[in-house]
């Protein structure tokens, strides 16, 4: 089995902030948003348990927690970077004149939605697979991830 490494480039911005909590992430909606995602929110997924009860997209073996965990910045990566390009380009549109301020205020609020409120989601994803990860080594008496704050 491969361990989670103590530290790679990209942790700065990924692991969990000390002001990161799942109770922030609450009160931002991500109890809302993963209600709905239609790649595996809850009503996608209690349907599709009807039919395969034993489908999960993560189960709380060390490997599969790191897996998805690796997934959730993936997820994170792909809607940021689409938040930016988007909000540059809805800028630059207003900017050359062939975006109105009302078509510039629906397109950001759209991108808020679809591109800044899905990254909301991962990051109180990863808190909480940080807590799981922890337990689980923490029970195997193994320290190769960093605590939360």
């Amino acid at each position: 089995m491969r361990r989670v490494p103590r530290f790679s480039t990209f942790d700065v911005w990924f692991r969990p902030k000390r002001f990161e909590s799942e109770h922030l992430y609450e009160r931002l909606g991500a109890l809302m948003i993963k209600r709905y995602v239609p790649t595996g929110g809850d009503l996608v997924m209690r349907r599709l348990r009807r039919h395969h009860p034993e489908r999960r997209w993560v189960t709380s073996s060390l490997q599969s927690l790191c897996r998805y965990e690796k997934r959730t910045r993936l997820n994170e990566s792909i809607h940021l970077v689409g938040f930016i390009t988007f909000a540059g380009l809805a800028v630059s549109k207003f900017a050359s004149g062939s975006l109105r301020t009302l078509g510039l205020v629906v397109a950001l609020a759209l991108n808020l939605i679809l591109g800044l409120w899905p990254v909301v989601l991962q990051r109180y994803n990863r808190v909480r697979l940080y807590r799981a990860i922890n337990r689980r080594l923490s029970l195997a008496g193994t320290n190769d991830i960093a605590p939360l704050p």
